[in-house]
């Protein structure tokens, strides 16, 4: 299972990284194909960071909710 701290971390980066790969996009795309491509690659590596992170920390909800005991019966 992995660090719920650590998998936190790792979404804000990604998510950090694809705020500027989109931010690079809209304004910079347009001077030359070589930004286009640069740009878009920080966008898609940080959205694929992002969610390597959120996956860890769906894990560990999902992780915490098998382990709760079932209510008593009535």
């Amino acid at each position: 299972m992995m660090d719920i701290l650590k998998s936190w971390q790792r979404f804000k980066i990604g998510l950090g990284l694809f705020a500027v790969g989109a931010a690079l996009f809209i304004f910079t795309s347009s001077i030359h194909i070589a930004t286009h491509y640069t740009s878009l690659a920080l966008l898609l590596g940080g959205f694929a960071y992002a969610m390597f992170g959120y996956a860890g920390i769906f894990l560990n909800r999902f992780n915490s909710l098998k382990s709760k005991k079932p209510p008593p019966p009535f």
